[in-house]
Formats: structure tokens, sequence, C-alpha cells
């Protein structure tokens, strides 16, 4: 009898949702508000074997970008423009570079790989995905041009920044490669 007792409680836990929360540190950690506000940031963009290197500055709310081989590229809160092809993305650079992105305002689910925020902002559908306590990958669904375009963090370091982000949509690719960051 005690063992089907047992036997029932764990079908029973093993059918019932999962009660999930999000850690405070995690909240703090990645919050749009811990970028810094002056930095000065080495970055290069690459698709295959083309390299576009870049400075990008950023001074309170305005960022600056100097390419010298691309006159025509800019990358700020409404996204990255590159020769009039822009891709949507409802953060800007400090969401890119040191994964700062959430709000306080995200709706919280758990799964065995582990915790998925998601919010809503206007035509967009985001989602952030942590595992073991680390921003893994970004999906954000632009409803308006359905099409997901997807941001797959790499290793962040010690100094808080990430030095790999590759993006990708349905048919195009390409890594944001962060080579250096000074304060």
């Amino acid at each position: 009898m005690r063992s089907l007792v047992f036997l029932a409680l764990i079908f029973l836990f093993s059918c019932a949702p999962m009660l999930c929360r999000i850690d405070p540190s995690l909240a703090i950690n990645y919050s749009e508000n811990r970028a810094p506000q002056r930095y000065v940031s080495y970055i290069s963009i690459s698709h295959g074997a083309i390299r576009i290197p870049l400075k990008l500055e950023k001074d309170g709310s305005r960022y600056k970008v100097e390419a010298s081989r691309i006159p025509s590229l800019s990358f700020d809160s409404k996204g990255l423009c590159l020769n009039g092809v822009c891709f949507d993305l409802p953060f800007g650079p400090d969401g890119i570079i040191f994964g700062a992105l959430l709000t306080g305002k995200e709706k919280v689910s758990c799964s065995p790989d582990g915790l998925t925020l998601s919010r809503e902002l206007g035509d967009y559908l985001i989602k952030y995905y942590f595992a073991n306590k680390d921003l893994s990958r970004v999906e954000i669904l632009d409803r308006r041009k359905e099409r997901v375009v997807a941001l797959n963090y790499g290793l962040k370091t010690k100094e808080g920044y990430y030095r790999r982000v590759k993006v990708s949509t349905e048919d195009l690719s390409f890594t944001i490669n962060i080579e250096g960051v000074s304060f």
C-alpha cells in the first residue's frame, strides 16, 4: 500500500506544473540599466570570409559608429542597418554587447533546459533563454515582417561583455565579435 501511495505521489508531482521564479541576481545582472553609460567598444562583424571592423562609442544615450570601409552603417536602439538593409531589434548595442536586456516586465516560464523570460513590445515578441543563470539565446519575432531574428550568445568575459554573438534569420547569418571594451 505504501508503494502505491509513493508511486501516486511521484506521478502527481511529475505532472504538476513547475514553480518558476526568476533569481533576483539574474534580473539585476541582465537589466537594461546595468550597461555602462560610457564606453568604447571595438567590434567586427563577420560573414564568412568578410570581416568589417568598427568602433562604437556610447556617451549617455548617444551612440557613434565609425566604420572606415562602410560609411552607411548605423547601430543604435532601432537596430543594425547596413547599406539600407536593416535588422530591426527592439534593443540597442548594450543588449548585444552586455546582455543588458531585461526591463522587469517579462513573464517567466521554466523548462528542463533552463529559464525563459518573454515580453511583448509593440509588434515584437521577445524571448530570452537562460541556462545556468547565463544568457544563451534571444529570439525576436517581428510580427509585422513575419520574421524571427535569433541571437546566440557566447561566453561572457570577466569584464562583463560578450565576445561573440551570432545573429541569424531564415536567410542570413553573421557574427558580431566584440574585440574589446574600454570604460
